[in-house]
């Protein structure tokens, strides 16, 4: 029974734990000449809604532990890092709008692509996407 239980649980708690990508940290050398600008009216604000809203949808396009493929074809690989997208983000009633656009043309020096693959989400201050297209 224990064995059951054992196996089970190695089953379904892979699919409940979150993998955090600790980011990299620069050298004190290298942080010392960085200066912080002041914070004002004229910067840019996401709310904390936005900002949760952002971090699901992000998670949902690029799921974590996605890698780059070994697909050697130039467009696969810019598309599939997240650096190359622009995010939109609009704030409606209890809900927070997000669209990835991909910049291939500036970013990775490739025509652009007919094909649509951006993403668009519409997710809820509770968290729920409640739609994704």
């Amino acid at each position: 029974m224990k064995r059951i239980s054992l196996g089970i649980l190695m089953i379904v708690i892979p699919g409940c734990i979150h993998i955090h990508r600790k980011a990299s940290i620069a050298p004190p050398e290298v942080a010392e000449h960085i200066q912080f600008p002041e914070w004002d009216k004229d910067a840019a604000t996401v709310t904390g809604p936005q900002l949760k809203a952002l971090q699901i949808a992000m998670d949902d396009f690029r799921p974590a532990g996605w890698g780059p493929s070994k697909n050697k074809d130039a467009l696969v690989y810019c598309l599939q890092q997240i650096e190359n997208y622009d995010a939109w983000i609009k704030r409606g009633e209890k809900v927070t709008f997000i669209h990835f656009t991909p910049k291939e043309d500036e970013r990775c020096g490739l025509e652009p692509s007919s094909a649509d693959v951006g993403a668009s989400y519409a997710i809820s201050d509770e968290g729920i996407i409640l739609r994704r297209e």
